[in-house]
């Protein structure tokens, strides 16, 4: 090889990985700019004001971890986008005082309201197409979680956390 073509080569390669870290870097920062958004719902009682309700019961699997308890936005879920700073569903665990603590969001679009071909992407992430919330059937859905304020063993983006409990689940 040339000595061009091996100072082509070793550019070539250094744009690829700085190409790489500056995608890491952006979905970092879109990652931070959801977190702090939706900071304010630890709070449940402000979730509830801006017209989140409650789901479904703790969602809990016994293979995979648990989701939580389910607080979706009717507007959000039903308008078709993918919005950053507006998640869709909230996921809250139990807590033995019968307080909620938020864990994680999910960001949702129903698969009648989505316009494009595939499936969505957001943060990175190609969404999954659903048809249930655990054992609760419901329309068919693209989603993915993140999980902001629990510590996931199976992945940021994984729909279970076995970190998760519905232990302090309240009837």
């Amino acid at each position: 090889m040339t000595k061009t073509a091996t100072l082509l080569c070793a550019a070539a390669m250094a744009a690829l990985a700085c190409g790489g870290t500056l995608a890491d870097e952006a979905a970092h920062r879109e990652i931070d700019t959801a977190r702090q958004a939706a900071a304010r719902y630890a709070d449940i009682e402000v979730a509830l004001a801006e017209g989140f309700e409650q789901l479904f019961e703790c969602t809990a699997h016994e293979k995979h971890g648990t989701m939580g308890v389910h607080f979706i936005h009717p507007g959000r879920a039903g308008d078709g986008r993918l919005v950053l700073e507006e998640p869709e569903v909230l996921m809250y665990e139990p807590q033995p005082d019968g307080s909620m603590q938020l864990v994680g969001v999910e960001y949702i679009v129903f698969e009648k309201d989505w316009t494009g071909r595939d499936a969505p992407r957001f943060l990175g992430q190609t969404l999954k197409r659903k048809t249930a919330v655990g054992r609760h059937e419901v329309d068919p859905f693209y989603e993915v979680h993140v999980w902001h304020w629990r510590h996931n063993p199976l992945g940021m983006f994984a729909d279970w956390n076995p970190f998760v409990s519905c232990a302090h689940e309240r009837g």
